[in-house]
């Protein structure tokens, strides 16, 4: 389900529904110059290819270059991973104060407190 154009109370709710049901969601908005997305995908399951890393030769090799891993960028093996998307309510409910949050607060373009 994609939104734009839409009051946050019907953002909401509509993201509640889709949550529940397992529903992919994504809503989003452009005032002028600023602007958001928000895109809730529930339990996201992917599949990520990585480079192998090389074994190391048992050579007489030493030091710091012999001890870093090398990537083949030739073979890739395939991770599966996942994640977890949380609802816009919970995104929304983020508490900005406190010692937890302040890491958080530098991360944040000041743009974000604009949309709110």
């Amino acid at each position: 389900v994609c939104l734009t154009c839409c009051s946050r109370e019907s953002m909401v709710r509509i993201n509640q529904i889709c949550h529940k049901n397992g529903i992919k969601f994504f809503t989003g908005d452009v005032f002028g110059y600023h602007g958001y997305m928000f895109a809730d995908l529930g339990d996201h399951e992917f599949v990520e290819e990585k480079p192998k890393v090389a074994k190391g030769s048992s050579g007489v090799e030493d030091g710091p270059e012999a001890k870093r891993a090398k990537l083949d960028p030739a073979e890739t093996t395939m991770v599966k991973k996942r994640l977890e998307f949380c609802s816009l309510r919970e995104a929304l409910a983020v508490e900005w104060r406190g010692e937890k949050a302040a890491a958080a607060l530098r991360r944040t373009a000041p743009d974000y407190f604009l949309l709110q």
